[in-house]
């Protein structure tokens, strides 16, 4: 018996005992959250799931095989704006689906060259650097019109010789995080460059998919930094660039897979006219899909809910177009006020829909605004230093605190997953 099934044992036998998940969570230091704020909802930190969640079983069940045998990892996608871009509460995520194992880790996902975008923050557990003449696009401003990938970005350049370079600081644990696989998005047509890697002396493999968009590279070995060199064809007499859409990085073993995507300034509108982003999923394949997007939309006086709820079933369709089976959780808007500090009421109105999007979808809701408190939370959040003062952005305590009850809420649901599983 592997590792992880002795411990998937435990836990089922320990639940047959009548010993409650929670208490082995606690015993574990899992994170189930302490409560230490007042003012935070603890209790309403559930996940909402009117007409059942079968896709969420669907999800658990891959946990299972995971957890307990080691085989057959699994992805989870969290799509939003600024407040993922930042990548705390994706890390924080991270971090506690590998708590639930000892041998688990999670790949680092997708990584954008987020160096050749003037403001626009790296999450913190990856930097870029670039070299030649780069430009870029991304989903908020696209001026040129170019087609924007998978990231909501796009890095494209005609130099004959340029650079992408992705590393990792010491406080993302690189060591825990290592690759023996690599996704390089690109645009379909682009064949005038030749493609290098630091780590070319261990491939084993290199295949090009001209339909998806992407060339993989796989190593015989696992490796933590990443350098592309992009040549042009001595027999290409184009002067097309190459058009650089994002990096996924994975393991070849079964891990856990979490990719990111998160742009400032990203409305559920941003993603739906970029229609590359969408089709681009089908790279990813989620098995569980939190979608955190809404604060843009809802932020001017002219929301519109109807429309609101007819972009976020355009790209949840194409989400289940990639895996019919894909678990949603859908994620309300923070409570916040707007850039010139009036405090936003249309956060009910964005919680009714996605609430009409649970019903839709037999999806799963995770009502951010209630927790927080409800209706101006966002000044006591501030005021206890858990959110910034533009009220809008949670500090890097409030991103983990939300990531601690937003895992919580999914645990709940896994421990009475267990439960089930004990009583058959």
């Amino acid at each position: 018996m592997t590792f992880r099934g002795y411990i998937g044992t435990i836990f089922v036998l320990l639940v047959l005992l009548g010993v409650s998940f929670v208490s082995i969570a606690q015993s574990l230091s899992f994170p189930y959250p302490e409560r230490k704020y007042d003012f935070v909802n603890y209790d309403s930190s559930a996940l909402y799931t009117p007409d059942g969640n079968p896709n969420l079983e669907t999800f658990f069940n891959k946990l299972d095989h995971f957890y307990f045998d080691g085989d057959e990892g699994f992805t989870v996608l969290h799509l939003g704006d600024s407040h993922i871009q930042a990548g705390v509460v994706s890390w924080c995520l991270r971090r506690h689906f590998e708590s639930l194992c000892h041998d688990s880790h999670g790949d680092f996902g997708l990584l954008a060259p987020l160096s050749i975008a003037p403001k626009n923050n790296h999450p913190y557990y990856y930097v870029s650097r670039n070299s030649g003449n780069w430009e870029f696009e991304r989903i908020i401003k696209n001026v040129t019109g170019t087609p924007i990938g998978l990231s909501g970005f796009v890095a494209f350049t005609k130099d004959s010789i340029a650079s992408l370079t992705f590393a990792f600081p010491k406080r993302s644990l690189k060591e825990m995080h290592e690759f023996t696989k690599v996704k390089l998005i690109h645009d379909p047509n682009d064949t005038c460059y030749d493609i290098f890697t630091n780590a070319d002396s261990i491939m084993v493999d290199c295949t090009t998919d001209f339909t998806d968009g992407y060339t993989e590279m796989v190593y015989s070995h696992s490796f933590d930094s990443l350098v592309f060199k992009f040549v042009r064809n001595v027999d290409s007499r184009s002067a097309k660039p190459i058009h650089i859409h994002g990096v996924l990085v994975e393991d070849s073993l079964p891990n856990i897979n979490f990719v990111t995507i998160g742009t400032n300034g990203a409305s559920t509108e941003s993603y739906v006219k970029e229609k590359h982003v969408l089709e681009q999923l089908e790279v990813v394949k989620p098995d569980l899909a939190i979608v955190a997007l809404g604060v843009n939309d809802a932020s001017g006086k002219n929301f519109d809910k109807g429309r609101f709820v007819q972009n976020y079933r355009k790209i949840v369709d194409a989400i289940l177009a990639t895996n019919p089976n894909c678990a949603i959780i859908f994620v309300s808007n923070n409570d916040f006020c707007s850039y010139r500090g009036v405090h936003n009421v249309n956060q009910p109105l964005v919680v009714e829909a996605m609430k009409e999007l649970c019903n839709r979808y037999q999806a799963s809701l995770w009502n951010l605004y209630s927790v927080m408190g409800g209706c101006k939370s966002i000044y006591t959040w501030q005021k206890h230093g858990l959110a910034n003062t533009d009220k809008i952005h949670f500090t890097n305590d409030g991103y983990n605190l939300e990531g601690d009850l937003l895992f919580g809420a999914i645990l709940k649901e896994y421990e009475a997953h267990l439960k089930r599983l004990a009583e058959e």
